[in-house]
């Protein structure tokens, strides 16, 4: 969400006053939407409430839910969860991410989580 500031001037054109309106900023603002929603990746959320959370901010291409998504991924106890962050990093597309992709591929306590770890890997470096 941002909120464009105006900028409204009388101009004389050809001995008229007409009004201008230019934007002159755009202040970006928290949605509390998707704030409420990151608050969600809690341990204290059930984790099919995480898990669908983790899918929504992916389909969402939530930049700002990033650092919350890989500080919960090596911590969630539930494999299921795990992954569906692992699909979230990649839809969002940040490189930054790789780090810690690179730390669950190698020691994560399920394969498959691993094994997807490492091909998000691939993924974002072909970004």
């Amino acid at each position: 969400m941002y909120t464009v500031i105006l900028d409204q001037r009388f101009q004389e054109v050809d001995k008229v006053k007409v009004l201008t309106t230019l934007p002159i900023a755009v202040k970006f603002q928290p949605d509390p939407k998707r704030t409420k929603l990151i608050a969600n990746l809690s341990p204290d959320t059930p984790w099919g409430d995480r898990k669908r959370t983790a899918q929504r901010l992916g389909y969402m291409r939530c930049q700002e839910a990033l650092p919350e998504l890989l500080s919960a991924l090596p911590a969630d106890p539930f494999w299921m969860v795990r992954y569906a962050i692992v699909q979230a990093v990649v839809m969002i597309g940040n490189p930054e991410a790789i780090p810690t992709l690179q730390d669950v591929a190698l020691n994560d306590s399920f394969q498959v989580v691993r094994s997807y770890a490492a091909k998000a890997i691939e993924l974002l470096l072909q970004k």
